[in-house]
């Protein structure tokens, strides 16, 4: 998706490493990712994804890296979730499940 090396994102990787990604959605460009402790993480990209794209992988995050162009979620499995990012900064929102900000970039 990007050639741009990917580095470990050092403040949102303790925050939700272990939760697991039940559930990916999506408003338009962004995308809605709810963990199975309801907290949910919107990362806006910059386009929505095409009506026959493939199902986005879902699991146990492990760590999470971040380029300007990307986010990747390393998972459990081996496998990993990467969306692009609509601009550099200012994407990458996450909410407990009372709604409270948790990280925001």
């Amino acid at each position: 998706m990007t050639g741009a090396r990917m580095a470990r994102n050092q403040k949102l990787t303790p925050v939700i490493a272990g939760r697991t990604i039940a559930q990916i959605g999506w408003d338009g460009a962004t995308a809605i990712l709810h963990f199975d402790d309801a907290s949910v993480l919107r990362v806006r990209t910059p386009a929505p994804p095409a009506a026959d794209a493939a199902p986005l992988e879902i699991g146990k995050v492990r760590a999470v890296r971040q380029s300007t162009a990307a986010v990747a979620f390393d998972l459990d499995d081996g496998s990993t979730l990467q969306l692009p990012l609509a601009e550099a900064t200012s994407c990458v929102m996450l909410r407990d499940a009372k709604g409270a900000m948790e990280y925001a970039d």
